[in-house]
């Protein structure tokens, strides 16, 4: 079990191999990536978050076999899209980029620690087939959607959002101004450490 601990952690966090989606970024030109929804995709600003473990890389009209998770921001026309979903999206890959400034929010490595180097902003995604990964996960993300209706329903704002970024790890949901209180505060961190506990958002 040790041992499988370690494997998983050095693949997570250092993405050494040569065929890693890191290997092509950032990308100069638009790429053809298709990979698997691997998180719950949420909807913010007319704008939809997931994030994907990629499978293939289409660059210069070569396909390769690729890995490694891309967070990936899709604009309009937006779908729904859903865990466990196979997709093909077009643009370009780049790095997250560091805190630019000390005590700042670093979004590089927030994302590092769940195992997403790369991203990638795109108004191109189409869904290849639905309904695959884990049915326990899919039916986690019901539940945790059960959850944050209950919470929605029980609580007015900016309170149900507090709670839904402490108990579920959705940071999304909170107001800039209260987001801000935490960093301030130097408690942003608990946000940080909750959203490793739970599904991703």
């Amino acid at each position: 079990t040790l041992l499988i601990g370690i494997v998983y952690f050095c693949y997570i966090y250092y993405p050494h191999s040569s065929n890693h989606i890191t290997a092509y970024t950032p990308s100069e030109e638009k790429v053809i990536v298709i990979g698997e929804v691997v998180s719950r995709p949420q909807l913010k600003e007319r704008r939809i978050r997931f994030t994907i473990e990629a499978k293939k890389i289409i660059e210069n009209e070569q396909e390769k076999a690729t890995q490694g998770r891309i967070w990936v921001t899709s604009y309009l026309p937006l779908e729904n899209y859903h865990y466990g979903d196979i997709v093909r999206l077009e643009g370009r890959l780049r790095l997250p980029e560091e805190a630019k400034e000390k005590g700042a929010f670093d979004w590089q490595r927030y994302l590092s620690y769940q195992g997403i180097w790369v991203e990638l902003a795109t108004g191109k995604v189409t869904v290849i087939r639905r309904q695959g990964g884990s049915f326990l996960i899919r039916w986690a993300y019901k539940s945790r959607d059960w959850m944050v209706r209950v919470i929605e329903h029980t609580l007015p704002e900016p309170h149900s959002a507090v709670l839904k970024g402490i108990m579920l790890g959705d940071k999304e949901s909170l107001p800039p101004g209260v987001q801000e209180s935490f960093l301030r505060t130097g408690t942003g961190h608990i946000l940080m450490l909750w959203s490793q506990y739970h599904l991703p958002v």
